[in-house]
């Protein structure tokens, strides 16, 4: 974070389990003239603390230590670390490992960065780099269905197919919604609006080649099924929309 001119901190807190523990800091922060500027908060489970990362800034003269002090005198602060900004400048090396919901370790690259790593690959191998991108989505595609299927068993996976495709707005690659659904033999039709991968691209080709992998990925891991997905829109070719159509292959038996 960067605010010329001013100086604020980052507190890690780790609090302790209790309905009302956030207002009870929150509280005294107030009261100190020490204001909430942004922040995220995950509960605890079980013996495990909830962690609360905020930054704030006072309106007065408090040092670190003297907040410090004061956050440790709430008896639902376990523990605070806190980070200072330095002219203005504050960079978050408190918070690691990054971690989703399921306990993973998770990373944060910038959208343009991840197009430019797509682009150069396709530079590299040419049409060969779409199939190194395409198969890069599909064995991400397969990870994710091997851990739903691992978490919520195959029925309640297969029974709320707009939750999974709403996993792609959760983390940031774009819209999606299915537009239509048949279960035997498998077809589906998923639009993604704003889609990460094709923004800012121009081609005569479609271009969303990551994210149609995983959508085969997840799919065949869930439905245990070999099946082709072809984007029929794109934003790189100029529509409004990305949308892919997926359908279950036809199995054939030898003779």
């Amino acid at each position: 974070m960067y605010i010329p001119k001013k100086n604020y901190f980052l507190l890690n807190l780790e609090m302790r389990n209790r309905l009302g523990d956030l207002a009870a800091v929150s509280h005294i922060l107030a009261e100190a003239n020490i204001e909430i500027l942004t922040g995220s908060f995950t509960r605890g489970t079980g013996s495990r603390p909830g962690t609360w990362q905020i930054f704030v800034q006072p309106l007065n003269a408090t040092t670190a230590e003297e907040m410090k002090k004061l956050l440790l005198s709430c008896p639902d602060v376990l523990a605070c670390y806190i980070k200072e900004s330095r002219d203005g400048l504050l960079v978050d090396s408190l918070t690691f490992p990054i971690k989703i919901s399921s306990g993973q370790r998770a990373m944060i690259m910038r959208n343009d960065v991840w197009n430019s790593m797509l682009q150069k690959t396709r530079e590299k191998f040419g049409s060969g780099g779409d199939v190194i991108i395409y198969e890069q989505g599909n064995m991400a595609g397969r990870m994710t269905g091997k851990e739903l299927l691992m978490a919520l068993g195959k029925d309640k996976v297969t029974q709320q197919l707009d939750q999974i495709v709403a996993m792609y707005q959760a983390l940031g690659w774009g819209r999606a919604k299915i537009l239509n659904f048949v279960q035997s033999p498998l077809s589906m039709a998923i639009r993604m609006w704003d889609s990460a991968e094709c923004m800012g691209q121009i081609s005569d080709k479609a271009t969303g080649h990551f994210i149609r992998g995983h959508i085969v990925g997840v799919v065949e891991e869930m439905y245990s099924i070999e099946s082709k997905c072809v984007e029929t829109s794109c934003l790189a070719r100029g529509n409004q929309y990305c949308e892919f159509v997926l359908e279950e292959k036809k199995r054939t038996i030898p003779k």
